[in-house]
């Protein structure tokens, strides 16, 4: 299959892109109904009916409806019903979510319109990104720019982290996390990011061909850590947060014709995502003595 995909996309007289997202798209559809994300997919598409804003950097119109918007809402999917049942875990009401590394404010949308009542006071988002923050707080929600290593947790007092396809991005994520273990009020925090079965440093652009690398890179778009399941619960759990649960997202199916996509997903871009909802737990941190 991959083979056959290889050479249907490098032909010259089709437009590869197209046929890419056309397959992936089927992929992704077929994946979203085993995995059970169907219903979500539409009550999420009916309290935010436009992703276009997701990231800084935008999207061509016709990648984003014959691609982007279902690969979008499929992994929004998951993490909504990653933070609701992290929601549900911790019993107490009126709770602060700190999002961080948020880009666009639709988590904060997301939570408002399907968050049981009561259950979360205040959300405020974090990014670097000024573009990011004007988008958030145009949705009329709160944000505060800064570095993700920087954040004045005094002032925000969270009693959950949120990090979606963040920590991968950052130069030095055990000191990151270390520092909401030992500072944060929060006892628990949920990540997301790029599943891959083996571990690696940097994601794609850091591997482009030298005359095909970007002049510049930001942050948003460079994966610094690409690691293994395994590796990222003992980063984590080094740094100070022990895992509770660990799930996974695949944008493949595994029980119809379309599992044959998984190499190509797996080359060209993520097989998936990986979900961790995390405990503060010191005794191993507390062990190193040179933080």
């Amino acid at each position: 299959m991959l083979n056959l995909a290889k050479r249907m996309l490098k032909g010259a007289s089709v437009d590869t892109g197209s046929l890419y997202q056309t397959l992936s798209r089927h992929s992704l559809l077929a994946a979203i109904r085993e995995q059970g994300l169907g219903e979500t997919c539409d009550a999420l598409r009916a309290a935010l009916p436009d992703l276009r804003d997701q990231y800084t950097l935008g999207f061509d119109e016709r990648e984003y409806e014959r691609y982007w918007e279902i690969k979008l809402r499929g992994m929004h999917a998951w993490q909504i019903t990653c933070i609701l049942d992290a929601l549900n875990a911790i019993p107490r009401e009126n709770l602060v979510l700190a999002d961080i590394g948020d880009s666009s404010g639709n988590h904060s949308a997301y939570v408002s319109a399907m968050a049981p009542a009561g259950k979360v006071e205040r959300m405020v988002s974090v990014n670097l990104d000024a573009t990011a923050v004007e988008k958030i707080r145009k949705k009329g929600f709160e944000a505060i720019q800064c570095r993700a290593e920087e954040i004045d947790l005094e002032q925000i007092r969270p009693d959950l982290f949120l990090s979606f396809e963040m920590v991968e991005h950052l130069t030095d994520p055990v000191r990151f996390l270390h520092g909401l273990a030992v500072q944060g009020s929060a006892n628990n925090m949920l990540i997301t990011v790029p599943y891959r079965r083996d571990s690696r440093f940097g994601g794609h652009h850091m591997r482009l061909p030298e005359d095909r690398m970007p002049k510049s890179m930001t942050a948003e778009e460079v994966h610094v850590w690409e690691l293994s399941p395994a590796d990222w619960e003992l980063l984590a759990r080094f740094a100070g947060w022990r895992t509770v649960w660990r799930r996974t997202y695949f944008q493949y199916p595994k029980r119809s014709i379309l599992r044959a996509t998984a190499p190509l997903w797996r080359e060209l871009d993520l097989e998936g995502f990986l979900g961790l909802f995390l405990e503060r737990d010191l005794e191993l941190a507390d062990r190193y003595a040179d933080w």
